[in-house]
């Protein structure tokens, strides 16, 4: 299994047990699943007949979960803009000396993905932070597409650095 960790907190982001695929050349986009977990098991999900959680049973993002993301927020689009021009000159720097040949390539297909796929869903993003909640380091998007059940993670591809346990 191949882990993916944040290249400025090291905290892991996600991993290649749940399905994706690149876009545009600078986001992975995860396929995610609603589970229901009890006590610390995933349970089965008997939403489909109608039936209620059981008590003590909370529903919750498989990739939010595996991973231990936390929720945060942004207030405006302003906001994360400036937490965006941090973190990507962050990775940026990291680039130079890991990949300088993606120094060029991550800019031009970051600029264009945050205007004209990020920005205009910016409303129906939720937010989520590594495990140790650096608020400088990677943050996920996540986003329910039009007539799905379950949401999707965007993360920044090379934001990430992968280890194979």
């Amino acid at each position: 299994m191949i882990i993916y960790k944040d290249v400025i907190t090291g905290d892991e982001v996600l991993s290649d047990a749940f399905p994706m695929k690149e876009i545009d050349d600078v986001i992975l986009e995860v396929e995610t699943k609603s589970i229901i977990k009890k006590d610390g098991e995933v349970v089965p999900n008997n939403s489909d007949t109608g039936e209620s959680l059981e008590d003590g049973a909370v529903t919750v993002n498989n990739v939010v979960e595996a991973h231990n993301l936390q929720e945060t927020q942004f207030g405006k689009k302003p906001d994360y803009l400036a937490y965006l021009k941090g973190y990507f000159a962050a990775v940026t720097e990291h680039l130079k000396k890991a990949n300088p040949s993606r120094v060029e390539p991550f800019k031009k297909a970051a600029q264009t993905f945050v205007t004209k796929k990020l920005l205009p869903k910016f409303s129906n993003l939720q937010f989520f932070t590594g495990s140790s909640m650096e608020p400088t380091g990677h943050i996920a998007l996540m986003w329910y597409p039009e007539g799905k059940l379950d949401p999707i993670i965007w993360v920044w591809k090379d934001g990430l650095k992968s280890e194979k346990v």
